[in-house]
């Protein structure tokens, strides 16, 4: 056989495997920064999604998998930092009526760090149950911040919003898995 009918022939293969399998292509494509845009246009706030997945200088680096890898680790710190944040008021308070609002946060916190950490085993397994973990985050800062009241402090208010989105971002990165 020629060397050009066999260079050719491998072509066709290839790309009749890109075309049957687009999503197990992208899995191993480096993360570009038009991806990056496109995977955060579907997050409630963009902006916020894209500076999060580029706030680690691995971004470029990785393929579709090391990025869902990076937005665990951004969730689990976001998580940590919020409940070192929910464990200092639960300290600080006196009131058991405003104290309960708090340990249920702290409850739910803890359950996300689970997940995130059953995220991380299944992703080095390449079991992509990866989003199931994602959806609980979100579940569970939705379920915090409507344990709180309008009197929680505004730095944990904020902290929560944060938190929301950076599940958010997570969710969106681990739904463009098989």
């Amino acid at each position: 056989m020629a060397p050009s009918f066999c260079a050719s022939l491998f072509l066709s293969l290839m790309l009749a495997v890109l075309l049957i399998c687009p999503t197990n292509a992208w899995l191993s494509m480096k993360v570009s920064e038009n991806m990056l845009i496109s995977v955060c246009s579907w997050h409630e706030n963009p902006p916020f999604c894209l500076q999060t997945l580029q706030s680690d200088h691995h971004t470029p680096l990785v393929d579709l998998v090391g990025l869902i890898n990076i937005s665990i680790h951004l969730t689990d710190v976001a998580a940590k930092r919020t409940m070192a944040l929910i464990r200092s008021l639960v300290n600080k308070t006196t009131d058991p009526i405003l104290k309960a609002p708090f340990e249920v946060c702290l409850e739910l916190y803890n359950s996300i760090l689970g997940d995130l950490k059953y995220a991380k085993t299944a992703l080095t397994t390449r079991d992509y149950s990866v989003k199931v973990a994602s959806d609980s985050c979100m579940i569970d800062t939705e379920n915090c911040k409507d344990e709180l009241t309008s009197s929680a402090p505004p730095i944990l208010q904020e902290k929560i919003i944060e938190m929301r989105y950076t599940c958010e971002t997570q969710i969106i990165v681990s739904r463009h898995l098989p």
